[in-house]
């Protein structure tokens, strides 16, 4: 279960997000998430998965596969299935025991230049 003040303060940069599980594992959707400058598009649909998978602390699934001249160039996850929709994401390593919007946050950094 996710921290209620977690998602409230993570809603303060992102207003519309809404959870769902999946495999005993719940997804945060981020609507209308604002890339760093330079990609392309812009504004995606994120799903944030803030536990363990793949190998990874956190893993941050994309609504596209996004143009960018950041260092997470290796897409790792390419049209992964997840809540039955399509998901794209870069590899890219966050640090252990951050809070939603501190691994939303340095999930970002893999698209800034």
């Amino acid at each position: 279960m996710l921290a209620a003040d977690q998602i409230a303060a993570l809603k303060t940069l992102y207003p519309v997000i809404s959870a769902a599980e999946e495999g005993q594992v719940t997804f945060l959707r981020i609507e209308n998430l604002v890339l760093p400058d330079g990609a392309n598009p812009q504004t995606v649909t994120g799903l944030l998965c803030p536990v363990l998978r793949d190998g990874y602390q956190s893993r941050l699934f994309l609504s596209a596969k996004v143009a960018h001249l950041g260092k997470g160039v290796n897409w790792n996850a390419d049209g992964v299935l997840l809540l039955g929709e399509r998901w794209w994401a870069v590899s890219w390593q966050t640090k252990p025991g951050q809070t939603l919007i501190e691994m939303v946050m340095d999930h970002l950094q893999a698209f800034r230049q």
